[in-house]
């Protein structure tokens, strides 16, 4: 019954992705005549594209643990919600994310085809890398006070809810979003950030 619902839930996200993103995505070639619309909109999709995968593997992937392809992926994703400041970004791994996007979007800049679709997939996909790193750093409800607060959320209280952690769009979208009298007590901020004792 659950595994069914699951499939269910996923058709209907897939659904619906594709319904905000088609329109987009082929509208470009009739619509966009001016150079930067062409860019922006191919841009946009190709975020609009990563993003939905981010919160896809992350809600239906990572925290089910019902299909035994994804076994390893809930294992480790389980580790990560009870040690969540264990999460690392080498200097290497930011200089290769980050130069690989500048290259990326300079030739979708130079080129502006529906390269620069992939072009925004990938950037989404660096940011997102960044941005799962950020989270777990104090300061950074300085930078993404909303999508800070979702993913403590997420890691503390409601694992079922606020999958996204580069935007809280898709959780907007599919109402995965935390209740509205959600609270963040002290005890869960000691531990998000590693604050307590052993």
């Amino acid at each position: 019954m659950q595994k069914n619902h699951s499939k269910r839930a996923q058709v209907k996200c897939i659904l619906i992705f594709a319904m905000i993103v088609l329109p987009l995505a082929f509208g470009t070639s009739v619509l966009c005549k001016r150079y930067i619309a062409f860019f922006a909109v191919n841009f946009l999709v190709g975020i609009l594209g990563w993003t939905y995968l981010e919160y896809h593997i992350h809600r239906f992937w990572t925290h089910s643990k019902r299909s035994d392809s994804n076994q390893l992926a809930f294992q480790m994703h389980k580790h990560h919600h009870k040690h969540p400041t264990e999460i690392k970004v080498t200097a290497s791994q930011r200089v290769g994310l980050l130069s690989g996007s500048i290259v990326l979007f300079a030739a979708a800049v130079l080129w502006n085809g529906y390269f620069t679709i992939f072009a925004g997939f990938a950037i989404a996909f660096a940011y997102s890398f960044f941005s799962h790193w950020i989270l777990h750093q104090e300061w950074s409800k300085k930078v993404f006070p909303h999508l800070h607060q979702f993913h403590i959320h997420h890691h503390c209280k409601y694992p079922g809810r606020c999958f996204g952690f580069s935007t809280i769009f898709w959780d907007l979208v599919f109402r995965t979003t935390p209740p509205k009298n959600a609270v963040i007590t002290d005890r869960i901020i000691q531990f998000y950030y590693g604050h307590h004792d052993h």
